[in-house]
């Protein structure tokens, strides 16, 4: 556990090491016992130079679906294909939603199963555009809850008036409790 601890202490280091001697920081992340501390360090040798075998490096020391989703989520490039190796439906799906935000592809909500998941996304990648394409996207939200929060938000932050759409999606929230909470933020901000 202490060599893991000091592994991932390093890991941490090895950007501020690489930027001043590649090979020296390549020889430490080889040098580390802890998966979890390699894979990052490659990550981090990756970011800094582009070089490809860094990345194969990070991939071929991946075993979990925990690692492949750590690769999907520090890689600053979307790796659609990495999202793939990954068998847990749930951690599948959390991979595309960072694939998402990531690139703001609406193509890859067709790999996103998880409605919330996918919901809680769209909303962020809504937030990210420009009116009128982030409304479009915030129409396209399945769950009631989120595209209901993200109609308000964009209404508020674009000064249009929405208050029909999100009167019709606070409407369909079927927990009570969640549309409470929608209405009085809804109400408080009027």
């Amino acid at each position: 556990m202490e060599r893991k601890l000091r592994d991932l202490q390093l890991a941490e280091k090895v950007e501020k090491i690489a930027e001043k001697d590649v090979n020296l920081a390549e020889k430490v992340v080889r040098s580390f016992e802890d998966r979890e501390a390699k894979i990052f360090g490659f990550l981090t040798l990756f970011k800094l130079t582009r070089n490809p075998d860094y990345l194969k490096d990070a991939v071929e020391m991946a075993e979990t679906d925990e690692d492949y989703l750590m690769i999907v989520e520090r890689s600053e490039e979307a790796l659609p294909e990495i999202a793939e190796m990954i068998e847990s439906s749930y951690r599948k799906n959390l991979a595309y939603c960072v694939l998402l935000e990531k690139t703001g592809d609406l193509n890859l909500t067709t790999k996103i199963s998880d409605v919330r998941l996918l919901s809680a996304s769209l909303k962020r990648v809504a937030m990210k555009r420009h009116y009128p394409e982030s409304l479009r996207v915030a129409r396209m939200i399945p769950d009631p809850y989120y595209r209901a929060l993200a109609l308000m938000e964009l209404g508020e932050k674009e000064r249009i008036d929405l208050k029909d759409e999100i009167a019709e999606a606070v409407k369909q929230v079927d927990n009570a409790a969640m549309r409470r909470r929608l209405e009085d933020k809804y109400y408080k901000r009027k």
